[in-house]
């Protein structure tokens, strides 16, 4: 399962290989005999809510990369300072432009975006790090 983090840690999977490392959890669990005894949904429950506490790889792929984009917010890491340096170039997370000359790791985090607006609150302080511009303050 380590590996699994790793991997969903660094890249947004295709939805294939989602599938693909899915199909071989359910054989593992069912034997890969017949149909399976439970609906999958509910085997990525919680243990409280009755289901076995494996993690839906599709959503914990995105979690994991929305970590990313937290962190170029939010850190002072040597990481964070050198994609606001190179990949940012010193713009706007929030307003920067999806093109070919970007890896496509990169690309795939800044494709996530929209989905870390929907979950953050923002604080603007004293100003001097907030854009009415081109934060999302409404």
């Amino acid at each position: 399962i380590s590996m699994q983090c790793y991997w969903c840690n660094i890249f947004l999977l295709p939805m294939s290989t989602i599938k693909e490392c899915e199909r071989v959890l359910r054989t593992f669990l069912w034997g890969g005999r017949g149909r399976a005894k439970v609906k999958w949904a509910d085997v990525c429950k919680p243990f409280l809510e009755g289901g076995l506490g494996i993690r839906e790889l599709k959503t914990w792929n995105k979690a994991l990369l929305l970590k990313h984009l937290w962190s170029v917010l939010t850190e002072d890491s040597i990481w964070a300072k050198w994609c606001h340096a190179y990949l940012l170039h010193n713009s706007n997370l929030w307003t920067a432009t999806l093109h070919g000359h970007l890896s496509w790791s990169w690309r795939q985090i800044l494709r996530l975006r929209p989905l870390a607006k929907e979950h953050l609150i923002y604080k603007c302080g004293n100003g001097e790090h907030f854009s009415l511009w081109f934060d999302p303050w409404l």
